[in-house]
């Protein structure tokens, strides 16, 4: 389960203190986790690589990954179509996790879907190691 921290100042408590919150949703209402390939895959959610089609041919992409450039939040919904129907998580990932972050904030009040945005996105997936695929 995602922990959250929340950040409190207080003169007399400098340093700052971390206190963990309940729950797992982020205030932004998605949600951004450290996750493996191996744990992406098997969450059965619908893994989605949101960088632009160079970027995958540079890097590879995650094998299973839709393939969807974010170029807005309509065109986006209608490309995943039947993916969203289902009511299964949806996964970002894209080269750092900026574009995801922004891309959650877009779609989270037009899809029911559960948003989770991939930590640190392909640039730590590979650096960790996963062999990527061609796309």
């Amino acid at each position: 389960m995602l922990s959250r921290r929340l950040l409190i100042a207080a003169p007399a408590l400098l340093p700052l203190t971390l206190l963990p919150l309940a729950g797992t949703a982020r205030a932004e209402g998605f949600e951004t986790r450290p996750l493996t390939v191996a744990e992406m895959q098997a969450s059965g959610g619908v893994i989605v690589d949101i960088r632009t089609p160079e970027e995958w041919a540079e890097t590879g992409v995650i094998e299973g990954a839709r393939l969807v450039t974010f170029e807005g939040a309509q065109a986006f919904i209608a490309a995943l179509g039947p993916d969203l129907a289902d009511g299964r998580d949806l996964i970002l990932v894209c080269r750092s996790g900026r574009r995801t972050a922004a891309a959650a904030e877009a779609l989270q009040s037009m899809i029911p879907n559960r948003i989770i945005t991939v930590e640190g996105g392909m640039g730590r997936i590979i650096g960790e190691g996963y062999q990527t695929v061609a796309p």
